[in-house]
């Protein structure tokens, strides 16, 4: 009985701090995004550079994620900071010690963590509400998509997200569940590291080639892999761009889009 109290206190707590937070700063984009999301937005007081979305809004910007301000984050009264462990450790510290509730979220690993990741950004800020429609949309998007998947044969993909050198997509990481889920495998599955040669990439020879078009390296990636007449991707035509804004970005939304992409990619 004592432990049951306990929960209902602790619950009763965590739900009178979410309904005070009226003041978010974001110090990583996800964040960001998935605040915009669960429709926390007005919340929003200072977010990262990279931002775009609240920069647009005229949101206090606050340096990089990596590099924040940690003067002008006190300045602006936040009553929560969202974080990565991007974040430098001594800057979250120094936060704490000025008496600011700081929270800082693990990077989600599969698309189940992106959904209970934004649930939990929207407890925490009070907008649980929205969180469930938004997730719910999200999950009946994936779960079409993959039972579509079962019916294609088995492709092998190269997922590059690096060039200079050229990095892949590894296994335990949230994209690699866009392949998973699309019933194909990953050419650097095994890994422990994402860095390749062109040369190991060849010898795996994948039916598919998808490139993130991070830092616009995409486009000349794309031509230096289409140079390379004798691979299956080659040969196919499906050597694709895809937007590195809903690939990279771990929000449902942004998944469930990208995971659209990822299937006609594999399919057409």
């Amino acid at each position: 009985m004592k432990i049951k109290i306990l929960v209902v206190l602790l619950l009763a707590g965590f739900s009178v701090f979410a309904q005070n937070v009226n003041r978010v700063i974001s110090l990583a984009p996800s964040i960001t995004e998935n605040i915009y999301l669960v429709g926390g937005k007005d919340k929003l007081v200072g977010c990262t550079s990279y931002c775009m979305l609240a920069l647009n809004d005229g949101i206090e910007e606050i340096g990089s994620t990596v590099d924040v301000n940690v003067e002008k984050i006190f300045a602006l009264k936040p009553d929560l900071v969202l974080t990565m462990k991007l974040t430098k450790p001594q800057d979250i510290a120094t936060l704490v010690k000025l008496g600011l509730c700081v929270e800082v979220l693990e990077t989600p690993v599969s698309f189940d963590e992106i959904c209970e990741q934004t649930q939990q950004i929207a407890d925490l800020i009070g907008c649980e509400d929205q969180s469930t429609e938004v997730v719910a949309k999200a999950r009946k998007t994936v779960a079409e998509i993959q039972a579509k998947s079962k019916q294609l044969p088995t492709s092998k993909i190269f997922f590059q997200i690096g060039a200079n050198p050229v990095f892949s997509v590894l296994d335990n990481t949230f994209m690699n569940d866009f392949i998973r889920l699309c019933n194909a495998t990953n050419i650097a599955s095994g890994l422990t590291h994402g860095t390749l040669t062109r040369e190991s990439v060849l010898l795996k020879n994948p039916d598919v080639i998808i490139i993130a078009e991070m830092g616009g390296f995409g486009k000349e990636e794309q031509k230096v892999w289409n140079s390379y007449e004798g691979m299956e991707a080659v040969k196919n035509n499906k050597v694709y761009l895809i937007s590195s804004e809903t690939s990279c970005s771990p929000t449902p939304a942004n998944f469930a889009s990208a995971l659209k992409d990822v299937y006609r990619f594999i399919s057409e």
